[in-house]
């Protein structure tokens, strides 16, 4: 065999070992551009929600696989490829991960652990099963990590979220959907647009990747959630077959537990065998209790008008010098008149004059003469002279520290009321009436 001959046989025979070496390091596994199911991610530390990409890459498995490169961006992690050992390390936190493509050992500082399915290589990235985040990241992580499996969303951090959880509850009669929170809120129930029933929870803080769900149970058809900066909102769509509907607080563990359960009660009704023209567009009714459906008939005869302030209460002062005091005795007058000219309606005044009538005989004033409607009168002041309109104050604890601002404001009177009383007591009071305002408005708030 000639030199050159020879020469031509190594080239080959190293061109062979290059191959082989490429393939070793880079199997042929590829995903298609579209994944099989995406990963929700919510972080606690204020970065974006965002929506990971996951793929199918054993057959006849179900097992999903995320890519390490979005493993090391979501957990900040630093991250080495070694490709001629086909080994590749992240470092979350103080912890050390190894891997080795088409293996299932995963050797955490030095431990080695076992995977239900190998990881791999595909399209340029090494490809690490779900499954490591739930079964060897989480319990060792620094930061709480969360993982719903059902959703598929990843919560990082430990958000302060008093909205947990919702499952529906199928029956004979209608379907529930439970809600749990981990203190009782105020909330509002909207049903105006058929088909859609719409919850405002005051204070509420959820995730809305988890609280929203695409398919629902029995009457509900989907679940989707929103987070504002001071409220969240549930929307629900229903079923035409869902006749009426009640929301109402239950406790979700023992009496002295502050947890609670929001359940929205939905009612079977039928479908009629001719459709009505406008069956698309009917609102669904509340079901109400005995209690509420009474007051809902009981007619409006006596009002009791309760003029802000007075006597050494002297309450806003304006630029002028005049007294709020004063303006909310004439309002007073003018509201009298009107409801008794124009409605025929009994009206009743806390005070007719320029004194300090204290807080609970005003009260009692309303309640001794029966009074349906209780309509207290106060003027704002404001920093800048273009301020004008008008504001309704109605029951219910102060969420935001302006609406504290005007609690303290209009309560100050109590220290004219009892002026024997110290500002500890004074607190302890003021705590008290939040107590009172916030149970009656909890109350009233689904009626």
């Amino acid at each position: 065999m000639s030199d050159r001959a020879l020469l031509r046989i190594r080239g080959l025979h190293a061109a062979a070992l290059i191959a082989l070496s490429m393939i070793a390091a880079c199997p042929a596994a590829a995903f298609a551009d579209d994944p099989d199911a995406t990963l929700g991610v919510v972080y606690a530390d204020g970065r974006r929600t965002e929506d990971v990409p996951l793929y199918r890459l054993e057959k006849g498995s179900e097992e999903l696989y995320i890519s390490t490169f979005d493993l090391a961006r979501i957990f900040q992690a630093t991250k080495y490829w070694t490709p001629e050992a086909r080994k590749l390390v992240l470092r979350i936190d103080s912890r050390r991960y190894l891997f080795t493509i088409d293996t299932r050992v995963v050797v955490i500082d030095e431990q080695p652990m076992l995977l239900r399915v190998p990881v791999r290589y595909a399209d340029g990235s090494v490809m690490v099963p779900l499954e490591f985040i739930t079964e060897m990241l989480a319990t060792r992580s620094r930061q709480e990590i969360e993982l719903d499996e059902a959703r598929r969303v990843l919560t990082i951090g430990s958000p302060d979220y008093n909205i947990t959880d919702i499952r529906f509850v199928d029956g004979e009669d209608g379907t529930r959907a439970e809600i749990d929170l981990t203190e009782e809120l105020l909330y509002h129930v909207n049903s105006d647009t058929p088909g859609i029933l719409r919850i405002k929870i005051y204070g509420g803080r959820l995730n809305p990747l988890k609280m929203t769900v695409p398919e629902g149970k029995g009457l509900f058809n989907r679940v989707r959630a929103e987070q504002t900066d001071q409220d969240a909102y549930i929307f629900f769509d229903v079923k035409r077959t869902a006749a009426r509907f009640k929301v109402e607080f239950e406790r979700a563990g023992d009496v002295l537990e502050r947890e609670r359960r929001l359940v929205i009660f939905l009612e079977k009704g039928e479908l009629p065998e001719i459709p009505d023209v406008d069956y698309a567009g009917k609102r669904m009714l509340e079901i109400l209790d005995e209690e509420t459906v009474g007051k809902e008939r009981k007619p409006l005869r006596i009002v009791a008008i309760d003029p802000g302030h007075g006597g050494v209460d002297n309450g806003k002062v304006g630029v002028t010098g005049v007294l709020e005091k004063d303006v909310n005795l004439e309002v007073a007058f003018m509201l009298r008149d009107r409801l008794v000219g124009e409605l025929g309606l009994e009206v009743v005044l806390t005070r007719d004059r320029d004194e300090l009538i204290p807080f609970d005989k005003r009260v009692e004033i309303a309640n001794t003469a029966g009074a349906d409607v209780f309509i207290s009168i106060h003027c704002n002041g404001w920093y800048s002279p273009k301020a004008g309109g008008v504001e309704t104050l109605f029951l219910a604890p102060a969420r935001t520290e302006d609406e504290k601002r005007v609690a303290r404001e209009e309560n100050a009177s109590i220290r004219f009321e009892n002026p024997e009383l110290d500002a500890a007591e004074v607190d302890d009071l003021d705590f008290i009436l939040w107590e009172v305002v916030q149970n009656e408005y909890i109350n009233e708030s689904s009626g």
